[in-house]
């Protein structure tokens, strides 16, 4: 039934957003991490040399959370683009709650304007 896998997708989209965020806030929390480093190798007069391997197993980590990022990018155009049509709801818009669910459809002549009472998605 329409009704189930709308259910089941949601579900997934609102899985994924969850997964997408997670992996965008380790790498904020990395990107933390890494600007601290040599601030604090510099405060306590630590020699560059004394810290290689360190900065070696973090380029190693964040490398690593790029492709997963990468990854989760690809799997999200697949589900979108290969996925979604195929159970059926080609047509049909699936949010995870975030900001897509408030995009305007632009009315008028002038396409840069915006009329804040006509919602996309119905």
């Amino acid at each position: 039934m329409l009704k189930d896998r709308l259910e089941v997708a949601t579900d997934i989209a609102k899985k994924l957003a969850n997964a997408e965020s997670a992996i965008d806030q380790a790498l904020i929390a990395v990107g933390v991490l890494t600007s601290s480093l040599p601030q604090a190798q510099a405060a306590v007069k630590l020699s560059p040399v004394s810290g290689e391997v360190a900065f070696a197993h973090l380029e190693t980590s964040l490398f690593g959370l790029l492709q997963c990022r990468q990854g989760m990018i690809h799997l999200h155009n697949e589900l979108a683009n290969n996925i979604k049509p195929g159970v059926g709801l080609r047509n049909i818009k699936i949010t995870a709650g975030g900001d897509a669910s408030k995009i305007v459809r632009p009315t008028g002549l002038n396409d840069d304007q915006v009329d804040d009472q006509v919602p996309l998605a119905a």
